[in-house]
């Protein structure tokens, strides 16, 4: 019997709610372990190292320090004082773990990148970003360098990556399908949700910060109560970290233009499935392009048609004008416009949110994003001689 592939999966970006966090908890925890032994390196402390551990995956915990892209000095020598100590500390899990491969998720962990080749160990480096500036730049360029094999979450991300030629793979997220298989009618959702029963509901869901856009979901406010004026909007999440300010500045925002009363702002939930199965529509209202958008394929599982930016991710997860539809970047006239197209049809957004199921069925189930990287791991180690 061949033995199991060993992959040392490296991550710090330590937040719960993230995207990135969820999808590579899904993926190590899902990956069948007759043919995978993972060991996970996450930064100390991060808050789903015990998730992992649950699921039996072995966890190392290393003070990863993040790149700083702003100019910051006192943290810019912190990062490069602690970068080639934590390099040689990852380093040593791979080689203590004897992993055939390392899987670095996310691109701005440079530490792990740089561990993988100082352990000798082939690399697939997983972006999940889609920068533009000039550390962006560089890290792409590194990645070029040091990855055997290259994954982008879409094709927008792919499409930053020509250098890594033929060793880039576009493989979609996967969600567990399987949370959403039970959810009750909407009225059901709502009441344990403790939501009302009668009034429209439009979430957004993601921590804020600007790129999220949030805020062009709050100018799109006054347009969505005139055409619907019971409609109460939720904004599901807490703030990023490093921008505490940008909720406070929402909220005053809603004060400004007198919509309080119909908003919510919910905090971090551990129900999105069903907060999504209770909401008429969820929005992406990014302001810039989303790299891949959980949320969405989140929503279309739950059957709650969306609106999104008409950027990144969402034009590989959605189909415009068939499970929802896609509206031009900070843009919160067109936003409130499909919005209220939604809400007045009540037959129309069930034929758009049955179809948001049968795609999300089709294309973004955890099993064949597990069978997509299964099949990432296993050539990238016969390549590599392992």
């Amino acid at each position: 019997m061949t033995a199991p592939i060993r992959i040392a999966f490296c991550h710090y970006t330590a937040d719960v709610c993230g995207g990135s966090d969820r999808c590579l908890l899904d993926l190590v925890v899902a990956l069948p372990r007759d043919r995978f032994e993972s060991l996970v390196i996450l930064k100390t402390g991060d808050p789903l190292a015990d998730a992992y551990r649950d699921a039996g995956i072995a966890v190392a915990e290393v003070n990863f320090v993040p790149p700083r892209r702003a100019a910051d000095l006192g943290k810019l020598v912190h990062f490069f004082a602690a970068f080639w100590p934590t390099v040689f500390r990852v380093a040593a899990h791979i080689r203590r773990f004897k992993a055939d491969l390392v899987h670095v998720n996310t691109s701005v962990n440079l530490q792990g990148l740089v561990a993988a080749r100082v352990a000798r160990r082939p690399l697939v480096a997983h972006v999940r970003e889609l920068g533009g500036g000039r550390t962006d730049a560089v890290i792409l360029r590194i990645i070029g360098i040091l990855a055997h094999r290259v994954v982008a979450i879409s094709k927008a991300v792919g499409a930053t990556l020509g250098a890594s030629e033929d060793r880039l793979r576009v493989v979609f997220d996967g969600i567990d399908l399987s949370e959403y298989a039970a959810l009750p009618d909407q009225r059901e959702a709502r009441a344990r949700c403790g939501l009302d029963l009668e009034r429209p509901i439009v979430t957004v869901v993601g921590r804020m910060e600007h790129w999220k856009g949030q805020h062009i979901l709050v100018e799109a406010i006054p347009a969505i109560l005139a055409a619907h004026p019971e409609t109460e909007i939720l904004f599901v999440g807490g703030p990023a970290k490093n921008k505490p300010a940008y909720m406070p500045a929402l909220q005053a925002r809603c004060d400004e233009l007198g919509v309080t009363r119909s908003v919510t702002f919910t905090g971090i939930r551990n129900d999105i499935p069903m907060l999504m199965a209770a909401s008429d529509v969820l929005a992406l209202p990014t302001c810039t392009a989303e790299p891949f958008g959980r949320t969405v394929v989140e929503a279309m599982a739950a059957r709650c048609p969306v609106v999104a930016t008409a950027a990144g991710g969402p034009m590989d997860t959605m189909v415009d004008g068939e499970t929802g539809y896609l509206v031009p970047i900070e843009n919160a006239t067109a936003l409130a416009e499909k919005i209220n197209l939604i809400l007045a049809d009540r037959e129309a957004a069930r034929v758009l949110g049955a179809q948001g199921r049968a795609r999300a069925e089709a294309r973004f189930s955890l099993p064949r994003h597990v069978q997509d990287m299964a099949a990432v791991f296993e050539e990238t180690v016969a390549e590599a001689g392992g």
